[in-house]
């Protein structure tokens, strides 16, 4: 039994490769989107206020043609704290079941997530050589919400930030499979110094998923 799922599971690994969601269409580069009050991911649903809690909104890109892979960036600035804040959604890998388990299916997304939060981790330590891994665990989703367990990691590397160069964490959480279909991405930058995780958790908490709504 276990050498057959082991069979249906390469074959769901093998055949999302040729769905829609792992052939769109990406632009040549990010095309910065200008757009004044809220803004809506129509893909998703998933919407971006202005404003999230003390963080206020930067800059919006869209990275393919349909539209369906985007970021939102948002800034914190006070007087005794600086964050980065960057959300990415966009489509997670399509897998075709045929008939498999539910079990089957489950696996197969647990492994994709974790290629793809191996890819995050990379992109990371490309952009930031000598970085460190300092932390990876599994966590939870914001407010208990629905989906597969999520995956962080934090590096501590060195550079400018906010004019001044010192030493900073850059932290990564990935959520797949998000109302069945996507990827959600929180990225952030701040100083080592900063005690940032009461504004992190508040921000995940604020913004809606795809399934939440209406």
């Amino acid at each position: 039994m276990k050498n057959l799922e082991g069979v249906l599971l390469f074959f769901l690994m093998v055949t999302m490769v040729g769905c829609p969601s792992a052939s769109r269409e990406n632009l040549a580069g990010p095309d910065t989107l200008e757009i004044s009050g809220p803004f809506s991911h129509i893909p998703s649903g998933m919407k971006f206020p202005q404003t999230v809690e003390n963080f206020k909104r930067s800059i919006i890109k869209r990275y393919d043609v349909e539209g369906t892979d985007v970021s939102v960036g948002y800034d914190l600035y006070q007087e005794s704290k600086v964050i980065a804040a960057t959300v990415y959604v966009y489509p997670s890998p399509s897998i075709v079941s045929i008939g498999s388990s539910s079990h089957i299916v489950k696996t197969a997304q647990e492994t994709l997530c974790l290629k793809e939060f191996d890819v995050r981790k990379w992109e990371i330590s490309r952009a930031h050589p000598g970085a460190k891994l300092i932390q990876e665990k599994d966590v939870s989703s914001p407010v208990g919400r629905l989906g597969l367990p999520g995956k962080s990691a934090i590096f501590e590397y060195e550079d400018l930030f906010a004019g001044v160069r010192q030493s900073l964490l850059a932290r990564v959480d990935l959520y797949c499979y998000v109302a069945g279909k996507w990827n959600v991405k929180y990225r952030f930058s701040y100083p080592a110094t900063f005690n940032a995780m009461q504004d992190l958790s508040i921000f995940k908490e604020y913004l809606l998923w795809p399934e939440e709504n209406p």
